[in-house]
């Protein structure tokens, strides 16, 4: 049975495999039904580049990183984002791969991103899984995380996390409210809030600096004049009465709204 599987006549377990490496990369199928290869569904975008790929990883003994290699360095992937008019009129949805697909962070990695700017992540390698979802909250990677499948806690389900009792070709995405509350009001976002504000280069500026330091740890750029007046105006604006009711001081609030900015959320 395993040697049919990865016999090169049998080329559907190549296409198979290279279609959902794809679909990693680019957020998008090159089949848009990555576990139905039959005669119903329908036909590749690119049936050329599937074959290409599929054979080129029997060429290289099911190499997982040879494919991987060629598709991080061919022109395509590495394409930017932004829309061109002409070519949107023609494919609005971008199935003949004209630029990059901006995409949403899944939950693992937003997660670990929001755990990176604080420079506290762990990524030391094995061990036994941890329970992200309970403080004290762990600085383990997520794909340590601990997963009990009759037990998902509802973060997960709210961010679209695979169905672990099944097999999930492709998560869903939705958005939905509960994203945007857990963002603003877990103890998880608050801790990663504090942690930044803690970091020694921040900490230790003020006024533009601050904020200037805030934006390079956070969205890895400096702020533009506009977005620096309207930091400024933030902070000015939080009264002692504010500071006094909420979990978080007026700098600590600011750094969580950068969190949840789109631009750290997405990947451009």
């Amino acid at each position: 049975m395993a040697q049919r599987v990865i016999d090169p006549a049998n080329p559907l377990t190549a296409r198979v495999m290279v279609n959902r490496m794809w679909m990693h990369h680019f957020g998008q199928p090159l089949v848009d039904t990555p576990s139905d290869f039959g005669v119903r569904c329908e036909a590749p975008t690119h049936q050329a580049m599937l074959d290409y790929l599929a054979s080129s990883l029997q060429r290289h003994e099911w190499s997982l990183k040879a494919v991987h290699r060629e598709i991080l360095l061919s022109a395509t992937y590495r394409q930017a984002s932004q829309p061109r008019q002409d070519c949107a009129e023609v494919d609005p949805e971008n199935r003949l791969c004209w630029r990059a697909n901006r995409r949403r962070l899944e939950l693992e990695a937003m997660r670990d991103a929001m755990v990176a700017v604080t420079d506290r992540l762990d990524t030391s390698i094995g061990g036994r899984p941890v329970n992200l979802t309970t403080a004290p909250f762990a600085l383990r990677r997520a794909v340590y995380g601990f997963i009990d499948r009759q037990d998902l806690p509802s973060m997960f389900r709210v961010f679209d996390f695979a169905n672990p009792d099944q097999s999930s070709p492709k998560r869903p995405q939705t958005t939905v409210p509960q994203q945007a509350l857990f963002l603003m009001n877990s103890p998880f976002a608050i801790e990663q809030a504090k942690a930044i504000m803690s970091l020694p280069h921040i900490a230790q500026a003020e006024g533009e600096e601050r904020i200037n330091a805030i934006y390079k740890t956070i969205l890895a750029r400096l702020p533009s004049s506009d977005e620096l007046a309207i930091g400024q105006q933030f902070i000015d604006s939080s009264n002692d009465e504010t500071a006094k009711t909420s979990k978080l001081s007026p700098w600590e609030q600011y750094a969580q709204l950068l969190l949840l900015t789109n631009e750290f959320m997405f990947v451009d």
